[in-house]
């Protein structure tokens, strides 16, 4: 029986993997945001996170898909990404698209 106490998590996980990575996305940006603060303003620092947050997730997929797919070294072909499994596209495109946008709103953001 799932309820408000007791979710159904292969639910969740199911419909709602790719909500759980923007957040994870959006964290991860924040952490480096926070580590690079002492060396840049804060739009910088989070400009670097947002970066680094796309990166990641891209080469997360990316290293998901060579070894779905067993591809042997050097992966050139795993930069690929419409050979992606649908839950791989899943994942990547729309953590990256929210990324972009938080990117280009700091960015365009003026005191």
């Amino acid at each position: 029986m799932s309820g408000l106490l007791n979710p159904d998590w292969g639910f969740i996980q199911e419909h709602f993997d790719w909500l759980g990575h923007i957040v994870e996305g959006l964290v991860m940006a924040v952490v480096v945001a926070v580590i690079a603060r002492p060396l840049y303003r804060w739009r910088d620092a989070a400009l670097i996170g947002l970066a680094f947050a796309m990166g990641h997730f891209h080469g997360r997929e990316k290293r998901d898909y060579e070894v779905s797919v067993q591809m042997p070294p050097p992966h050139l072909n795993g930069y690929r990404m419409w050979d992606w499994s649908w839950d791989q596209a899943t994942d990547f495109w729309p953590t990256a698209i929210v990324l972009m946008a938080v990117m280009y709103a700091a960015y365009r953001y003026r005191r």
